[in-house]
C-alpha cells in the first residue's frame, strides 16, 4: 500500500504494510536505532514475540528522496477476545526525518488498517474501532495532534515515562 500522506512535508512519503521478513528486519534496524541505542531500551524488551504474532501488523515509510531509506515504523497488536480494540506500539522515526511527517504516516496507516479490518458495528451501524496506546511523555504532543486523548498517571516502560491515549474511529459509510 502506498498512501499519499497529506500534511506538511510528508506527501512525498511511501507507506507500505510488513509482509516479508526482509519488511520485518528494516521494522526492527529502525526500532533498535532509535529505542535502543537512542533513549537505551534494553534490546531484549524492545524485540518481542507479538512482532512475529499473526495478529499482528507492522507498517514502513520510506522516503523516495532518500533512496527508499525506511524513515519511520509502527505496530499495530490485535486481540480476538477483544474486537473493535487495537493497541498501536514501537512507533519510531528516524532522526534524520523527524518533523517531516512521517510518523504522522505511520500513524494514519495504522489507523486505516485498524478501521478496515478490525472495525466492529458501532451502536449506529457504522464501524467503529478504539485505538490505545501507550505514549511517551515526551511525545504526548504529536499524539494530542492526531486526535489521542491522554489519560491515567504517568508510569514506566522500559525505563521511560508514559502515559496511555486513546482514539476512537468510526467509518464513514
Amino acid at each position: 500500500m502506498t498512501v499519499a500522506a497529506p500534511g506538511p512535508g510528508d506527501a512525498r512519503l511511501a507507506v507500505e504494510r510488513v509482509v516479508d521478513d526482509a519488511g520485518l528486519a528494516a521494522a526492527h534496524a529502525l526500532r533498535l536505532a532509535v529505542f535502543v541505542d537512542e533513549q537505551g531500551v534494553p534490546v531484549e524488551e524492545e524485540i518481542d514475540d507479538l512482532d512475529a504474532a499473526e495478529t499482528t501488523t507492522h507498517v514502513l515509510v520510506r522516503d523516495p528522496e532518500r533512496d527508499g531509506e525506511v524513515v519511520g515504523t509502527g505496530r499495530l497488536l490485535t486481540d480476538p477476545g477483544h474486537p473493535g480494540e487495537v493497541h498501536v506500539g514501537r512507533v519510531a522515526v528516524a532522526a534524520v526525518a523527524r518533523g517531516t511527517g512521517a510518523g504522522a504516516a505511520v500513524m494514519r496507516a495504522l489507523e486505516e488498517i485498524a478501521l478496515a479490518e478490525h472495525a466492529v458495528p458501532g451502536q449506529d451501524g457504522r464501524p467503529v474501532v478504539r485505538v490505545l496506546l501507550s505514549a511517551q511523555v515526551q511525545a504526548i504532543g504529536f499524539y494530542e495532534r492526531l486526535g489521542y486523548a491522554v489519560s491515567g498517571p504517568v508510569y514506566l516502560d522500559a525505563g521511560i515515562d508514559h502515559r496511555d491515549a486513546a482514539k476512537t474511529l468510526t467509518a464513514d459509510v
